[in-house]
């Protein structure tokens, strides 16, 4: 069996825990959580915050150390159900650049995919979503050719360091699933616009993590009902099925500016308004938001406000 095979029919396996969420509410509504209080903690800020769904890294973003499986890791797959977690994710580090042109630093991303790939899937998480990187200076044929040899170097790299981390646990895991983001098209970051996006995923026999700060920044008008709803028809049209999970963000910046910054939602340039007409062409697919921290009560409303909208109800709420 190859590795693409192995990874997929283990990630089908995992989403029969998020079909009952997703039935539910249509798509499992989340959001990113800190871990540096333990893999408890972070399953208790998620059940304060009524999470669905949620999103981690593994690793220091910002370091090149390889990400390991976590001591607690065994204690967190059993609380996922208990928590009422339906989804999964772990972001990649920052770092890694499967596009780049120099040798020796796309060897570094694999080997840091790769163990990134193995820890997620120690946790049960079903995805690692990995940032597109950027070519460089030869141009987005080159660097999607480049992505797609290091996702399928990561996929070969990864059962084996499951397959280490068995041995030395006694618990056999297998690698999760790493999933294309789109950029927001700065400098020479490649697939912000869907087209190449398409083109790359079916090079690489892979799935995509769709930002909407990031496809709002790069041009898309998602602060429109009908440009909303046009993105959303496009995903289906030129992405076939192939979106694992949406990263549900605000843009703190100008519509085509190509600059990041995520923003809480309803605050930022996209009206909730516009993604509810988005969203509600991408039913089922889980919703992760990257929105910046604030008080816990604060934390929880932009939950329920993310459900509101996954829902296709309207939101009622003072300023929003």
């Amino acid at each position: 069996m190859s590795a693409k095979r192995a990874v997929r029919e283990t990630v089908q396996k995992k989403s029969e825990r998020s079909a009952g969420t997703a039935s539910r509410r249509l798509s499992p509504v989340g959001r990113h959580l800190p871990t540096s209080g333990g893999l408890s903690e972070t399953l208790a800020k998620a059940r304060e915050q009524g999470c669905e769904a949620v999103q981690i890294f593994v690793s220091n973003p910002q370091g090149w150390a390889p990400a390991k499986p976590r001591a607690d890791a065994g204690e967190f797959r059993r609380g996922l159900e208990e928590h009422g977690i339906g989804a999964v994710v772990v972001h990649a580090k920052y770092l890694i650049n499967p596009a780049a042109k120099d040798p020796a630093q796309r060897e570094r991303s694999v080997e840091a995919l790769a163990s990134e790939m193995a820890a997620a899937g120690a946790l049960g998480a079903e995805l690692v979503v990995v940032h597109s990187g950027s070519h460089g200076s030869d141009g987005e044929a080159a660097g999607i050719e480049r992505l797609a040899g290091s996702l399928d170097d990561a996929r070969k790299l990864a059962p084996e360091l499951c397959a280490r981390y068995a041995e030395e646990s006694g618990e056999e895991v297998a690698p999760a699933e790493v999933v294309v983001e789109n950029s927001c098209g700065a400098g020479t970051q490649i697939l912000s616009d869907l087209d190449s996006l398409s083109e790359a995923l079916v090079r690489a026999d892979a799935r995509a993590c769709i930002d909407t700060a990031h496809a709002f920044v790069a041009g898309y008008d998602l602060a429109s009902p009908e440009g909303a709803r046009e993105f959303g028809r496009e995903l289906g049209e030129k992405l076939a099925g192939r979106v694992a999970v949406i990263h549900l963000n605000d843009a703190k910046n100008a519509l085509g500016s190509n600059r990041d910054g995520h923003a809480r939602l309803g605050e930022g340039r996209i009206p909730p308004e516009a993604l509810a007409e988005f969203l509600r062409e991408v039913r089922g697919v889980p919703l992760v938001m990257e929105t910046p921290y604030d008080t816990p009560e604060v934390d929880a409303d932009q939950v329920r406000i993310a459900k509101t909208l996954a829902g296709g109800l309207r939101l009622v709420r003072e300023g929003i």
